[in-house]
């Protein structure tokens, strides 16, 4: 009994650490990581994709934004895939102006599908909020009997990396961010949303980074997932 227990106890603390596998991909390795899954067999049919923000500004799939998300769906039972862009963190190649960094998502994303998921769910944060809602069509071309279920974006880089609505029509989407980022004009957050008919979580402070309100941010993921059925 206690030798059962302690294999048990090792196994739930095993599945809080990420799985970190190398995977081929348009540019070279690409890093990823793997929370209740694994990348080399066989995955559940449901799924989440995470993309991280502007790698030439630091962002990699370590980002506090992107683990929160992360956290939220381990704890909460749905199977989580991460990725550094081609030159993040260990993944090879480097910055594309957003068009290989798409590439990037959309190997990852091929390979859960190939791997056995029918649903996929999409959360990218700044940049990578961009970068999830182009990855849509693609993925609806080339792999047309996976479902995107779920769109989510927390202070999606608009400005820099507009967004044509189009790419998103029939994805439920949701938008989150503050009204004194200082990255990105919430105007124009708020601009995308309300084209897109995203449901959507304003709130006052916290900046682009959410400096200081990583909790309030688990609470609205965390809230999300559960009214949209997915955990």
């Amino acid at each position: 009994m206690f030798e059962r227990a302690v294999r048990l106890r090792f196994r739930e603390e095993a599945m809080k650490v990420p799985l970190i596998r190398f995977i081929e991909g348009p540019a070279g390795l690409t890093e990823t990581a793997a929370f209740l899954c694994d990348l080399n067999k066989p995955m559940p049919s449901q799924a989440l994709l995470l993309l991280h923000p502007h790698p030439l500004h630091g962002g990699t799939m370590g980002n506090k934004v992107i683990t929160t998300i992360a956290r939220v769906a381990r704890d909460n039972g749905l199977a989580t895939v991460a990725f550094n862009f081609r030159g993040a963190g260990r993944s090879v190649g480097k910055w594309d102006h957003g068009d290989g960094e798409l590439q990037d998502a959309v190997a990852v994303a091929s390979l859960m599908i190939t791997q056995g998921v029918t649903k996929l769910c999409l959360a990218g944060f700044s940049f990578g909020g961009s970068i999830a809602a182009r990855l849509v069509v693609p993925l609806k071309k080339s792999h047309p009997d996976c479902e995107v279920i779920d769109l989510l974006q927390v202070a999606p880089a608009v400005e820099n990396f507009p967004i044509d609505p189009e790419l998103v029509v029939d994805v439920p989407c949701k938008v989150i961010f503050n009204s004194d980022d200082e990255v990105v004009s919430p105007q124009a957050i708020a601009d995308y949303a309300d084209i897109v008919g995203a449901s959507v979580i304003r709130s006052e402070s916290g900046g682009h980074f959410f400096h200081g309100e990583l909790t309030r941010l688990k609470v609205a993921v965390t809230s999300h997932y559960q009214c949209r059925g997915l955990v």
